[in-house]
């Protein structure tokens, strides 16, 4: 026989029904919670590695995941909170704008983290996109952060250590750094052929020589004598393409002329 389920009201006539499970899964973020503010005065200056800090981090997140950080006050939890302050300083601020966009609190492994969907417009001037992860094997805590294509990853260290601990990152906000460096490579890029056209042009030029000469190689190596046609056909088409880039090169030189012609034909003389 199924277990009875608990109804709780609201105000207004709202009822909703928990089942048990989802009332002990309440239950046991009631007491992470209650966990964290009972320590949190003990273990705020404890290092990367520290097992105590380590059991306290992982009683608040590892039952929040799958919920949404704002709905659970993922970033007021102390232990969270104090953290978070310490590694971002005066950024504090416009980054928890940022990750509290997110829609969900993720795990991969012993990587628990949050990112972002989005950046409100009063704080893009400093960041586009951000996420929060948390190692369970390191007790490490990093940040992401991504302005205008360009990533940085600030994370907390051993201030004994030797060489500083590289962080982990998920494949998700792994994922995300690289979209951002493409897309800015591709806008650089973009932005480059505008302003100087000609030297995008003999770019492509030498580019579209390189492959051809390539090509024919591989072609005459791995075909040998008997495709010699095929060859020479080859070359044919490569010398045919380095013609036509030629000409737009030509083109661009007579556009060009043309529009200086023009514009000192239009001035005016100021003693007239």
């Amino acid at each position: 026989m199924a277990e009875p389920a608990l109804a709780i009201g609201r105000p207004f006539g709202h009822i909703h029904i928990f089942s048990e499970e989802h009332f002990m899964r309440i239950t046991k973020l009631l007491l992470s919670a209650a966990l964290c503010l009972c320590l949190v005065g003990c273990v705020s200056s404890l290092l990367i590695g520290n097992q105590l800090q380590r059991q306290l981090m992982g009683a608040a997140l590892k039952p929040l995941v799958g919920f949404d950080p704002n709905e659970v006050d993922l970033f007021e939890i102390p232990v969270v909170k104090n953290r978070m302050t310490a590694l971002l300083g005066e950024h504090y601020e416009p980054t928890m704008a940022v990750l509290k966009t997110a829609q969900s609190i993720q795990q991969e492994g012993a990587l628990y983290y949050v990112l972002s969907r989005h950046a409100p417009s009063e704080v893009r001037q400093y960041t586009d996109q951000a996420a929060m992860i948390w190692n369970a094997d390191t007790n490490q805590m990093a940040v992401m952060l991504i302005q205008d294509g360009m990533p940085e990853v600030l994370s907390e260290q051993v201030a004994s250590a030797k060489e500083a601990l590289t962080p982990t990152l998920p494949t998700e906000v792994q994922q995300r750094i690289d979209q951002a460096v493409a897309i800015k490579k591709a806008f650089d890029t973009g932005t480059q052929a505008l302003l100087n056209p000609e030297q995008a042009l003999q770019g492509a030029l030498e580019s579209a020589v390189e492959s051809a000469v390539e090509k024919t190689v591989e072609s005459a190596v791995s075909q040998g004598s008997a495709q010699a046609k095929a060859v020479v056909a080859e070359n044919t088409a490569a010398q045919d393409l380095i013609n036509k880039v030629q000409a737009g090169q030509t083109a661009v030189e007579t556009t060009k002329k043309t529009v200086e012609d023009v514009t000192e034909q239009t001035k005016i003389d100021p003693s007239k």
